[in-house]
């Protein structure tokens, strides 16, 4: 199957030169003036630079391709088990609550207070500029455009194909929903239909808030592109968000990165954080930019989260290791730091005060035991 590092770093490189926003789109005066603009695009403020043409962006290609007669099992040989969302258990949802769906890779349904909030929405077959071509997914989404509740905010956290996906947002530009995301994709779904006056675009530590859901755009460690003309020309960012009675962590894709204590200590503590652990490498540019498993449990510790839940694993042939790598790594380090560890089947609606740690469903899955 034609996926992983090397199927991205083509896609990107080739085929979705005309999907990019070119760099006059970008201009705009809050862009130049916010604190991550610098020297005509974002940059992250640990000082990690990532070129698009550079021999630590090509060095993950060959990294892939090395280990792709070492990895056992790209993708699960058995089915991983979904659980369909049902619209109405997400209609009238109690006020004082918090209930999650993870709905695979980096997508959460949330209900927050009253509130139903999208998280990177991604459902279709493949995360790639064209649909014929890209890392497949393992299973069908449980939940897809025909089938959403009534949504209150979408929530974006990177222009990355596997977070901000086309046909999705699309569909979802025809529904009665605001669109909350980081400077410079506001002009990328202006042009898939959304309606200016529903996108907020917001930079590092600037807030929205919604009834009594506040959105805050919190630092990440990464970089952003939709094609080879716009590189670093949207921001990247984490997502604390607040209400009334709880609050919740969303990673996006970040490095580690020690300026997360200043976000428990302004936002936290948190009941839940979606962190990812998956399309790490040990070494290399790619670890600066992506947390490795043991690194989001640190992660999780920084921002004084009660319980995290895993992203980015499990759904795409993203890694450079074995799919579950990623997961069991994960489990191991949260077990030795006592962190609440959930990996819920794709699709369940979980309580946010639930601690189910016998949600395993993935160990049946390993074949090479």
């Amino acid at each position: 199957m034609v996926s992983s590092a090397f199927a991205i770093a083509f896609t990107v490189l080739v085929l979705t030169a005309v999907h990019g926003a070119t760099s006059d789109d970008k201009q705009s005066t809050r862009i130049r003036s916010s604190p991550q603009w610098e020297d005509g695009r974002f940059v992250n403020p640990n000082g990690l630079e990532v070129k698009l043409l550079s021999w630590e962006a090509l060095s993950v290609t060959i990294d892939y391709l090395l280990t792709i007669r070492k990895r056992k099992e790209a993708r699960p040989e058995k089915p991983v088990p979904t659980v369909k969302i049902d619209p109405a258990e997400w209609t009238n949802t109690d006020p004082k609550r918090f209930d999650y769906a993870w709905l695979g890779h980096a997508s959460v349904l949330v209900a927050l207070e009253g509130k139903i909030i999208l998280i990177d929405p991604v459902f279709e077959k493949r995360v790639s500029a064209v649909s014929w071509y890209g890392p497949e997914r393992f299973f069908p989404p449980p939940m897809d455009t025909s089938t959403l509740p009534v949504i209150d905010a979408v929530v974006i956290t990177h222009s990355h194909y596997d977070h901000l996906e086309e046909p999705t947002i699309r569909t979802l530009s025809k529904a009665n929903t605001i669109f909350l995301v980081p400077l410079g994709i506001g002009s990328i779904l202006q042009k898939w239909g959304v309606d200016p006056e529903r996108i907020t675009e917001l930079d590092w530590w600037e807030s929205y808030k919604l009834d009594t859901v506040t959105f805050h755009a919190t630092p990440a460690i990464h970089s952003s592109m939709r094609g080879i003309w716009d590189f670093a020309q949207q921001l990247w960012c984490s997502w604390a968000i607040t209400g009334a009675y709880r609050r919740f962590f969303v990673s996006g894709d970040s490095g580690y990165y020690e300026g997360f204590t200043e976000v428990g200590k302004r936002l936290g503590p948190f009941d839940a954080a979606f962190l990812k652990i998956g399309s790490y490498s040990d070494a290399g540019v790619w670890r600066k930019g992506h947390m490795t498993p043991e690194e989001a449990i640190r992660q999780a510790m920084d921002i004084r989260a009660e319980m995290v839940v895993p992203l980015h694993w499990a759904t795409f042939d993203l890694e450079l290791y074995d799919w579950h790598d990623s997961i069991v790594r994960a489990v191991k380090e949260a077990a030795a730091k006592d962190v609440t560890l959930v990996t819920p089947i794709p699709g369940r609606k979980m309580s946010g005060e639930q601690r189910d740690v016998d949600t395993r469903w993935w160990r049946d899955l390993i074949t090479s035991k």
